[in-house]
C-alpha cells in the first residue's frame, strides 16, 4: 500500500472537518428566535450603563473588565430590586458610589433582565433546579424549617433573620460554606457570635466587609439569629441539599460548540 494514499485521505479529511465547521459557525446554526428589541426602559438602562463606563469592571457575555463579577446572569427575573439597591447607591467595596436615582436603578436593573433572558455566559451544567436568590436564601431555609419541624422560630431569632436579610448579609454569607469574597461561614462553631464580638467587627469592619451601623436591640437580635443558625446547623446543612438539589449532569447534554 502506497503511504502518500493514506496522508491524502488524512487531509482530505481535516479539510472537510475544518469547511463542515466553518459552515456551521458562519451560519450560525441551530439558529433560534431573534431576541425581542430592548424596551424604552431596558434601553435607558443601556445608557446608564454605558453612560457610567461598567463594563470596564464587569463583564458581559465573558467580555470587559475583571474587576467586579460578571454581570451576564446576574438579574434574573425572581431577583429582588433591594438586593442591588445599596449597591447601587452607595458602591461597595471597590465599586464606588454611583448616586443612582431610583429611576436608574429600574432601568439598569431593567436592562440587566434583558440581557440575562438572551442566554447563558458561563456553563451551568451542575445548575440548582430551583434558584434561589442569595438575599432571600436564608429565608426560605427558616420557611423549610418551620415546615419540617412544626414549631415557630423565637421572636428574637426571626427579628434576627429580618435584620440579615434587610442588611443583605446574604449577598457574601452563604449558607454553610464560605461566600463571596471569602466570606466566613457564620454558623461554624469556631466563630464568636456574642454581642461584643459582633459589635466590634459591625462598628469597624473587618477585610472586605465594610462597617454596618446598627442599634444594640439589631446585633442582639443578629446574634441570636446566629446562634439559632449554628445550634440547628445538621438540619439547615439537610434542608439546605434538598432546597439546592441539581440537575443531573450528562456530557452528552452538553452543548458542543457554543452554549446555550
Amino acid at each position: 500500500m502506497r503511504k502518500p494514499a493514506r496522508c491524502e485521505l488524512i487531509l482530505g479529511g481535516l479539510v472537510a472537518a475544518y469547511i463542515a465547521l466553518s459552515v456551521v459557525a458562519y451560519t450560525d446554526f441551530p439558529r433560534r428566535a431573534p431576541d425581542p428589541p430592548l424596551t424604552d426602559l431596558e434601553r435607558r438602562g443601556l445608557a446608564v450603563w454605558r453612560g457610567n463606563n461598567c463594563q470596564a469592571c464587569h463583564q458581559m457575555y465573558g467580555f470587559g473588565g475583571f474587576l467586579g463579577p460578571d454581570l451576564t446572569n446576574r438579574v434574573t427575573e425572581a431577583t429582588p430590586d433591594t438586593e442591588f439597591r445599596a449597591i447601587m447607591e452607595e458602591g461597595a467595596r471597590e465599586m464606588p458610589a454611583f448616586h443612582m436615582t431610583q429611576a436608574d436603578q429600574e432601568a439598569v436593573l431593567a436592562f440587566l433582565r434583558a440581557v440575562n433572558r438572551t442566554g447563558q455566559s458561563q456553563p451551568t451544567p451542575l445548575a440548582t433546579i430551583e434558584g434561589v436568590s442569595p438575599i432571600a436564601h436564608f429565608e426560605r431555609l427558616a420557611d423549610e424549617w418551620i415546615r419540617g419541624s412544626g414549631s415557630p422560630m423565637d421572636a428574637a431569632v426571626e427579628a434576627g433573620l429580618d435584620v440579615w436579610t434587610a442588611r443583605g448579609c446574604g449577598a457574601c454569607h452563604a449558607p454553610f460554606i464560605d461566600g463571596q469574597m471569602r466570606a466566613p461561614d457564620l454558623t461554624r462553631s469556631s466563630f464568636d457570635r456574642s454581642v461584643p464580638a459582633l459589635r466590634a467587627v459591625l462598628d469597624s469592619g473587618q477585610r472586605n466587609m465594610p462597617p454596618f451601623e446598627m442599634t444594640d436591640e439589631e446585633v442582639e437580635a443578629l446574634s441570636a439569629y446566629l446562634e439559632w443558625l449554628s445550634s440547628n446547623r445538621r438540619d439547615l446543612v439537610r434542608l439546605n441539599d434538598s432546597l439546592l438539589e441539581h440537575e443531573e449532569f450528562s456530557w452528552s447534554t452538553m452543548p458542543w460548540f457554543e452554549y446555550k
